[in-house]
């Protein structure tokens, strides 16, 4: 490592880079944004003025052999999330992709079988993992008067989402519209729950049945713990909410609203700024952060938890072994939706 902070290259300047990820950059001493990268030469050459990078490309193969680069983050379309992973861990660069690591579980398994051949820190951006409520919600549940998870359940009401035209998909297309429904949203979801839960072997998914069927559906889930959970799902909703309930045999339970607040049913718990108690129910509220453009907590975290990671030769929260199951639990959600049956997760290889 050359220093203390991190050289790292943007590629992709669109929406989410341009919002969350480089304005959260811009907050992280371990991280230097040197170069960005984007088919369009205006968006990449904006997004260097914007963020103080000293040069920006069009071609990321002729960036990585200009630049003198630790790391690359990958916000680019996911399809070709694999193909600019892969050339980067071959030039020996430390790799933040977004999520998804590919449009397929097989793209994403090459990514993966490329990360598994180095040493190289990769690490899938997980944003509500690394949410402060959510690992907040997983402190409490590591505690013995929470006791051992019993019972999951989910929900996620959203009023979108627009389709995005980059992504090689048929806005028409109804099966097209669940697919990038469960690849750009609900991903996040499966990860939260397998952190919280641990891995999920088998799912059960009923779409409903209607003129717009993609408009709602309800998964079921089983965990290797033997523990079912479930997760009802809506995205042409009138509102947005994200809540996540966990019960524990303490007995308690721990829930999470729009990835700022928490609510749980222990009163001894200590929970520190912000937090009250509502007799045996105390909450906690950390804000939404709009500063700088960080539009949702988690971005900072996520990126400063890759960056670490890097610097001190530590494990990333969530790597590429996530991103690959976490597409082959989508695809079986996809299968069970078709055939209104339950499908076991099939073992990784």
């Amino acid at each position: 490592m050359r220093s203390e902070r991190l050289q790292v290259a943007m590629i992709g300047c669109g929406g989410l880079p341009t919002t969350c990820l480089m304005p959260a950059m811009m907050l992280i001493d371990e991280i230097e944004l040197v170069a960005t990268c984007d088919l369009r030469q205006e968006a990449a050459s904006s997004a260097a003025e914007k963020f103080s990078a000293k040069r920006h490309y069009t071609d990321y193969q002729q960036m990585f052999d200009e630049e003198v680069l630790d790391g690359v983050v990958i916000a680019a379309p996911p399809s070709v999330h694999t193909e600019i992973g892969v050339e980067a861990l071959n030039r020996g660069l430390h790799v933040f992709t977004e999520k998804p690591p590919s449009m397929t579980a097989g793209g994403a398994k090459r990514f993966r079988d490329a990360a598994r051949n180095t040493s190289l820190k990769v690490l899938m951006g997980t944003v509500q993992r690394h949410c402060p409520v959510n690992q907040m919600a997983k402190e409490i549940m590591s505690r013995s008067e929470f006791g051992s998870p019993i019972m999951y359940q989910a929900r996620y009401l959203c009023p979108g989402p627009g389709m995005r035209m980059d992504w090689g998909l048929n806005r028409d297309s109804d099966d097209d519209m669940f697919r990038f429904f469960l690849l750009d949203h609900i991903i996040h979801h499966l990860d939260v729950a397998r952190f919280f839960m641990g891995e999920i072997v088998a799912v059960n998914t009923m779409r409903s049945h209607t003129e717009n069927p993609h408009y709602a559906a309800a998964i079921n889930y089983r965990f290797s713990s033997g523990i079912a959970g479930s997760q009802t799902i809506c995205f042409r909703s009138p509102i947005f909410e994200n809540r996540c309930l966990v019960a524990g045999d303490g007995p308690a339970w721990v829930e999470t609203h729009n990835w700022t607040k928490l609510s749980y049913s222990t009163p001894d718990i200590s929970v520190g700024q912000g937090g009250y108690s509502d007799g045996r129910i105390i909450q906690w509220d950390g804000g939404i952060s709009y500063q700088d453009g960080v539009i949702r907590p988690g971005y900072r975290e996520e990126l400063t938890t890759w960056a670490r990671s890097v610097l001190d030769d530590s494990e990333c929260r969530a790597d590429l072994e996530d991103g690959y199951r976490e597409m082959l639990i989508l695809d079986a959600i996809i299968q069970s939706a078709k055939t209104d049956k339950e499908v076991v997760i099939p073992e990784e290889s």
